[in-house]
């Protein structure tokens, strides 16, 4: 009798064990099976994106042809409506353009010849952001051209490259007169407002030349956003989706001086931003 006591006490460490083992098995079955079903996710999420961006990248390339020697801000309706795309299930692609190269440029992003320039003017940028308690990546971005679109920098960003060009105790002033004019001319200031602008001054002609380089009137960077309404069976007015991405649009100067406009590049970024983002397309869903 204690014998087959003694035996059932030996087995009963032996079943758990057993289970044990058996559970962790199926354990680490179900975790690869989901480790495996997340990469696929992940690469018809990857795939769907790529296309996406392939197609609307050739859409605007159609919508700029159109455009014939107008600029692209010209060419832009309200909060930067481009062109709305229609689709069989009767939802509606909206794109909406605005300047992106308001940011400052990363420092690792620039080429040699700027990169000195970009280290300073990060320091500067970076030592207002925390004097006005902002964050700094808020007003920096990784790749693009070197240049700041004068026309839609942030006033930190302005303040920045002011002090690094004109000093501190002149940059309120050079900072005022280019948000005055901007706000003056609807954010459309042009080469010679800035050069109106160092006139007054009594800017020395380097540092005219200095600013002529660093920002720019005519921005070679856009952040396109898009939008997707309704379809089948969903309000119309509904946003369902919502992508963007920053994608170069360079402008061409012939000898005649006119402007067309060169088939944009690839999207360089691609981010999903949520039905909730409301800039610059409109409404909540």
């Amino acid at each position: 009798m204690s014998r087959c006591r003694s035996q059932r006490g030996y087995a009963l460490p032996l079943v758990f064990l057993l289970s044990m083992v058996v559970a962790f098995s199926l354990a680490m079955v179900v975790e690869r099976n989901a480790a495996k079903s997340r990469n696929v996710q992940r690469q018809i999420e990857s795939y769907r994106s790529h296309h996406a961006a392939k197609g609307l990248q050739e859409a605007i390339s159609a919508w700029i042809s159109t455009q014939n020697a107008r600029s692209v801000a010209d060419s832009l309706g309200e909060n930067g409506h481009a062109m709305d795309i229609t689709l069989p299930d009767r939802s509606v692609v909206s794109v909406f353009l605005r300047d992106g190269q308001g940011s400052m440029l990363e420092p690792q992003a620039a080429e040699s010849a700027a990169l000195a320039d970009a280290q300073a003017l990060k320091q500067r940028l970076d030592l207002l952001c925390r004097i006005d308690k902002l964050e700094i990546k808020d007003y920096v971005r990784p790749l693009g051209p070197f240049a700041i679109s004068v026309n839609s920098a942030p006033q930190v960003v302005l303040t920045a490259v002011a002090e690094f060009l004109v000093g501190t105790n002149a940059a309120p002033e050079f900072v005022a007169k280019i948000l005055d004019k901007r706000q003056q001319t609807s954010g459309r200031l042009q080469r010679t407002d800035l050069t109106a602008i160092g006139a007054e001054m009594g800017l020395p002609n380097e540092v005219r030349n200095r600013i002529n380089s660093i920002l720019s009137v005519q921005p070679e960077l856009w952040y396109v956003t898009i939008e997707l309404r309704g379809g089948s069976g969903v309000s119309s007015q509904r946003v369902t989706a919502r992508y963007g991405g920053l994608v170069p649009i360079r402008a061409n100067t012939g000898a005649t001086g006119s402007s067309a406009w060169e088939q944009p590049g690839v999207f360089l970024t691609w981010e999903d931003l949520g039905v909730e983002y409301i800039d610059p397309g409109g409404n909540l869903p």
